[in-house]
């Protein structure tokens, strides 16, 4: 395997939650589910991610952020991923679970 995108595939890992796949397909910019997630942001002062499925008008699920980045960390260290792929991963990560305006970090 020699993409980030093969190596944190939802069919590498049996226990991957669905909601977790299209998290990782998110984040990736891949589209794993159906539907497939078109936006999350995240309120840190609440400690809670609003997501949005594609289609939908409004936030369709929450949840909190940090049990979304310690699983996210859990599903890095079970891919087996090269340091430099784990920057990749978590800079990605950052970039695409963005921060509500307002909110503070």
């Amino acid at each position: 395997m020699n993409t980030l995108a093969q190596k944190l595939h939802p069919d590498r890992f049996t226990e991957m939650s669905p909601f977790m796949a299209a998290i990782v397909g998110y984040v990736l910019g891949e589209s794993w589910t159906n539907p497939a997630i078109a936006e999350v942001t995240v309120s840190e002062t609440e400690d809670l991610v609003y997501v949005r499925k594609a289609g939908s008008a409004g936030f369709d699920g929450l949840q909190s952020l940090t049990d979304l980045r310690n699983n996210w960390n859990r599903l890095l260290d079970a891919a087996g991923l090269t340091p430099e792929e784990r920057r990749e991963a978590v800079g990605l990560f950052n970039e695409r679970i963005a921060v509500v305006p307002g909110t503070g970090v």
